[in-house]
């Protein structure tokens, strides 16, 4: 998962939690049952863990560029100290 992926990955989770736990609130409130707004909440929170555990394919559409060895073996950044 890449960095931009990861950040899609907990708007997700934030807008799913909210949005199921809003609607859970007010169908417990008409119906008068917390119990309601239990499940429907536990329901959202199984969406976002089944959308945003696991790395699916769209969370790594920005990869990121690594160094080349290359750089490396040239003793660029190996902290040579003069003196």
């Amino acid at each position: 998962m890449d960095f931009k992926g990861m950040a899609l990955s907990e708007t997700l989770f934030y807008y799913i939690i909210i949005i199921s736990g809003a609607i859970g609130w007010i169908i417990g409130f008409l119906h008068q049952n917390f119990l309601e707004t239990f499940y429907i909440w536990s329901v959202g929170l199984g969406i976002s863990v089944l959308l945003c555990v696991p790395d699916w394919p769209f969370f790594n559409r920005n990869p990121v560029k690594w160094l080349d060895k290359s750089v490396l073996e040239k003793g660029v950044g190996k902290g040579k100290v003069k003196g």
